[in-house]
């Protein structure tokens, strides 16, 4: 009679065999099936220490915040020569798994060749100093711009760049090298204040956090937390506009006179993808501009005609900020502009422990006739200003360059 054993051995080894195939060939079909699957990020929002959250979008929702965003609509070159049409539709711009995606598209048909997005905050939310972050993974490609910036909220009534000009980050695709950069009167567009970065990572590849520590008087930029440039007030060839309200746009272009056309390399779709933005206000009492702790006015504006050498003049100017107890304001940005025979001169100076800010400078000349200063914005300081309360906003001389005492209805001119 046969030994049924080995059969019994060979009968249960063939069953292993089979159940191990089957779990491969189930594993490998669960790993098909959820490469298929959108990836939902799950960012915790972190505390960063000195730092307290103001505001943010995690972009959690469906749809877009309307509380937060509205957006550019459109084409025309956008000031760049960029190609792309702006829109609003489903497949240019939506949020999915937590995700805020951008996407520029390629036409093959149709009038707009190339359509984008591009969002903003304005007249909806805007921000004055603080740490400004959004964590960004961005497109790549021959003419593809991705940006995440800033304009001053007075951009529809002071134009740019007298508004101001923030880039947080720009990116033209066709390099792995970020731009920070800012554009004030005197220093836009190709003559910007910045520096480019290097980072090691191909930023296509994955998020990263791109941010700006803003106060009255420098920016710095960072990268994934490090920083790699500041700018200074003193640093700029013009005004210093970096203190007042601005507001936050994402958008990707596609052309432009920077980045170029889209060459034959260029792949479309090309996707921003943006999992969260959010504005940090500092929490040191001591260096904490966005809080505002009382109201400050302007007390005087005090005049002096300089006589100098060869019949030439020169006017000198000292304006005092106090608080609504009498206090001097320090560290209050003081800006005014000149009237009269001379137009041009020091326009913005910071208070000190005095209260005082200056002394302005104007011009020098040799003519006759009235030399004046008015104060047009004060700002900073830890208070807010309360014009209502100022006592003068100007000071003149007449047109033989004796200091008077007059109204204040010459600032309409200036302001």
């Amino acid at each position: 009679m046969d030994n049924p054993i080995p059969n019994k051995i060979w009968l249960i080894s063939r069953a292993i065999q089979q159940i191990i195939v089957f779990l491969v060939i189930a594993l490998v079909g669960i790993m098909l099936i959820s490469c298929q699957q959108p990836v939902t990020l799950e960012t915790e929002i972190s505390e960063l220490e000195g730092w307290e959250l103001i505001w943010s979008d995690e972009f959690s929702e469906n749809t877009l915040n309307s509380a937060n965003w509205t957006y550019d609509i459109g084409g025309g070159g956008w000031g760049n020569h960029e190609l792309q049409t702006y829109t609003n539709n489903f497949e240019n711009i939506r949020i999915e798994n937590g995700v805020l995606i951008i996407e520029a598209i390629k036409n093959e048909t149709g009038p707009r060749k190339y359509t984008s997005a591009r969002i903003k905050t304005q007249s909806l939310q805007s921000f004055t100093f603080g740490r400004i972050e959004a964590s960004i993974q961005i497109p790549k490609g021959q003419g593809i711009w991705s940006a995440f910036w800033m304009l001053g909220e007075d951009f529809p009534t002071s134009g740019w760049p007298n508004s101001g000009e923030i880039d947080i980050l720009e990116n033209i695709g066709r390099e792995n090298t970020i731009y920070g950069t800012i554009h004030g009167p005197g220093y836009s567009g190709a003559n910007g204040v910045g520096s480019p970065h290097y980072p090691k990572e191909v930023l296509s590849d994955g998020f990263h956090t791109y941010a700006i520590e803003w106060t009255i008087d420098e920016i710095s930029w960072y990268f994934d937390d490090v920083k790699y440039n500041t700018i200074r007030s003193t640093g700029v060839p013009g005004n210093w506009v970096y203190d007042h309200p601005f507001f936050i746009i994402l958008n990707v272009a596609v052309g432009g006179e920077w980045p170029g056309p889209p060459g034959d390399s260029t792949v479309f779709p090309q996707q921003m993808l943006v999992d969260y933005v959010r504005v940090y206000k500092s929490s040191n009492s001591e260096t904490n501009q966005l809080d505002v702790g009382g109201q400050m006015h302007v007390e005087s504006v005090d005049l002096e005609i300089l006589a100098l050498e060869d019949g030439v003049r020169q006017g000198q100017i000292f304006v005092t900020i106090l608080d609504e107890y009498g206090n001097p304001v320090e560290g209050a940005r003081v800006k005014g502009g000149w009237l009269g025979i001379v137009r041009k001169g020091d326009t913005e100076m910071l208070t000190g422990e005095n209260g005082i800010a200056g002394p302005f400078y104007s011009d020098k000349t040799t003519s006759n006739g009235e030399i004046s200063f008015c104060v047009t914005a004060v700002v900073g300081g830890g208070q807010s200003y309360k014009k209502i309360d100022n006592v003068h906003t100007c000071a003149f001389s007449d047109n033989l360059g004796f200091p008077r005492k007059s109204g204040d209805e010459k600032c309409l001119k200036i302001q």
